[in-house]
């Protein structure tokens, strides 16, 4: 047993898990008409399947006033409750607990899918929120704990083992909880035991309709992660308060407001670990159980969580949604675990593009049903395939054609795997990018596929093979504008222009993609002693960007004296100046710069599908169109599967 803690079963009053690994609420987008739908049925149970302890089906409304985005689970409806028969019939089956999430966002969202006012404590605005919410009456206080029980009552009445109380992440418990948000001078607000009042009045109410029976859990904050709201030290007397009751079996410590939203959902360029030290001062003060949250992906670092005594169990979202079968893996065969990159691309980003829940390096997540596990049939017939191109595409258009039973060989023409992403990964904030295209590595040589780099396809060296799966990326454009007298390079070229002298030389990126080839040469080059500016035509830099990354990726840039220039639109480039134009003013003026670097983005580079004859020929990521690591995986392993 590689990790006796994390396989460990968890016994505690009501509390019963086979493991100490929880899969944690997160919101997927995929539910139908207020309940439990095929889609999102089919991506819990893939994760029952590969083994964790329990489920938290995602924040689900328990008041017509709560639904944050489309497609919102709908708890205070008795229509739910047959999909929560099938979901927890399904996962029990696996020997996976489900416990369900029942959630109010107070002022933490918009109205566009309640179609109702926001309601909160006070009339407070929330930072992500374009709205100043309703400040609720008495009536309307007790109408939402009314709901509370509703709720619970509909999870009460299904075979779920419980649900999870929201009370972290500004959601509206700790709204009242909160000296920022509640403003209150009635029973409600002010001291603590008032600003508590909620809180344990809605846990008492969902106690009342779930049952004795069942397990009641609580998400609760560690820290609001800002100086003016509640630190480690106040949650941990909230937590011994809430232990008092006798009402909860465990509690799930997170961290974070909407003031600081980019760390609720930490991304690439964060710690590992990042809440669990609040979690363990919490464990430290109760006897119920505590589940640490917080970009915990490695098996070795949370068996070291748990063996600590820091928490008695660990919750990996992000990790099980790249690979499902995580908690099996890790054990049986953790070599070949599909990592989380941490690019928050498609799960969290997809979030606020109201867009259901994808992964950059899973493209079965949302997509179980066909992409899922056991959906993958062996080939009919062998055939000989050659790949041509060793990026993330390639490489996994190889791996799935192999795993079909098809004799493969890759050919690259450079000395390396991985086209672009070993030098997109190089700095400290992006190496984890670099970890999908070490485990497709890793795959290609486990499955036999054969590897031949330093050798450049021709149609004639293609010849015999029965298809040809074309691979080949796509290239840097040329700059967009005029350029005289000053030295210009592509984001490629900048990188690999590290190690030159770049002490006070001023640079300015031309930033026409909104993403990482114009804002990782920037840093490289400030960290090596450049003057850096980047300019974008747009409003704002970085609007290619999950809004977590975003923020990040400003913070740091910043901090190494990073300078945006907005709504500037390049016009041409002269002897050490670029010329721009003020897209909202349409004033021109100039920018010194010793070197430019042009993110114009790329275009495909494919010379052989032209001239290939006789085979059958399929493509896959930039050598289609140029767009990012999620498109290159995604048809990779749609093209492998095609073969």
């Amino acid at each position: 047993m590689r990790f006796p803690h994390l396989a460990a079963g968890l016994s505690h009053g009501r509390l019963r898990l086979k493991n100490r690994i929880v899969f944690p609420g997160h919101q997927t987008l995929m539910s139908s008409g207020g309940v439990v739908g095929d889609q999102m049925y089919r991506y819990y149970l893939e994760r029952a399947k590969g083994g964790t302890g329990a489920v938290v089906v995602e924040g689900a409304a328990i008041h017509p006033t709560a639904p944050k985005f489309p497609n919102y689970l709908l708890a205070y409806d008795e229509t739910i409750v047959p999909s929560l028969d099938r979901l927890a019939d399904g996962l029990h089956e696996h020997g996976c607990a489900v416990w369900v999430q029942l959630a109010h966002s107070g002022s933490r969202m918009p109205s566009l899918d309640s179609f109702r006012p926001l309601w909160a404590p006070s009339d407070v605005r929330s930072a992500i929120s374009p709205e100043v919410p309703h400040a609720m009456t008495e009536a309307e206080i007790q109408e939402l704990l009314a709901g509370y029980e509703q709720a619970a009552r509909m999870v009460g009445l299904s075979r779920a083992d419980g649900v999870e109380f929201h009370s972290a992440h500004e959601y509206l418990p700790v709204q009242f909880l909160s000296p920022v948000n509640n403003r209150r001078t009635d029973r409600w607000g002010g001291s603590l035991e008032n600003r508590m009042r909620f809180l344990l009045e809605g846990l008492r109410r969902t106690r009342a309709g779930l049952g004795e029976d069942r397990v009641l859990g609580v998400r609760l904050n560690g820290t609001d992660l800002r100086e003016d709201g509640l630190g480690s030290d106040d949650y941990v007397e909230i937590a011994r308060r809430i232990e008092e009751t006798g009402l909860v079996d465990y509690l799930s410590v997170s961290a974070g407001t909407s003031a600081h939203n980019h760390m609720i959902v930490p991304p690439m360029d964060v710690e590992h670990g990042v809440f669990v030290p609040f979690a363990a001062a919490i464990r430290k003060a109760v006897d119920i159980p505590v589940i640490a949250v917080g970009r915990i992906k490695d098996p070795a670092h949370a068996e070291r969580i748990l063996a600590g005594g820091e928490a008695d169990a660990v919750a990996v979202t992000r990790a099980q949604i790249a690979d499902p079968e995580w908690v099996h893996k890790i054990q049986e065969a953790p070599g070949t675990v599909r990592p989380c990159i941490g690019c928050n691309q498609g799960c969290f980003g997809n979030l606020y593009l109201a867009r259901h829940l994808t992964c950059s390096v899973n493209p079965a997540v949302g997509r179980e049903a066909e992409l899922g596990l056991g959906t993958l049939p062996a080939a009919e017939g062998r055939m000989r395939v050659a790949v041509v191109g060793g990026g993330p595409a390639g490489m996994e258009a190889a791996i799935t054609a192999a795993e079909r039973g098809h004799e493969v060989v890759l050919v690259e023409a450079t000395g390396s795997l991985g086209g672009e992403v070993p030098l997109a990964s190089s700095t400290g904030a992006r190496r984890e990018l670099a970890e999908i295209v070490e485990f497709q590595a890793g795959e290609l040589e486990r499955l036999g596929v054969e590897v031949r780099l330093g050798v450049r396809a021709t149609a004639e060296s293609l010849d015999g093979y029965d298809a040809v799966v074309v691979a080949t990326g796509s290239t840097a454009r040329e700059p967009s504008v005029p350029v005289e007298g000053t030295r210009v390079l592509t984001p490629h070229e900048a990188l690999a222009a590290r190690d030159e002298d770049w002490t006070g030389r001023r640079v300015v990126v031309v930033d026409e993609v909104g993403h990482f080839p114009a804002y990782l040469p920037a840093e490289v080059l400030a960290d090596a002693g450049a003057e850096v500016v980047v300019a974008t035509g747009k409003l704002s830099a970085g609007s290619g960007l999950d809004s977590a990354t975003l923020m990040t990726m400003h913070t740091r840039l910043a901090r190494k004296g990073v300078e945006f220039l907005v709504h500037a639109a390049a016009t041409g480039v002269g002897p050490q100046v670029v010329h721009f134009r003020d897209t909202l003013s349409g004033v021109e003026f100039d920018r010194p710069a010793d070197v430019v670097v042009t993110a114009s983005g790329n275009r495909v580079r494919d010379d052989l599908t032209p001239v290939l004859r006789n085979t059958t020929v399929l493509a896959a990521g930039d050598a289609v169109a140029p767009r990012t690591i999620t498109e290159a995986v995604r048809e990779g392993r749609l093209v492998g599967r095609a073969l």
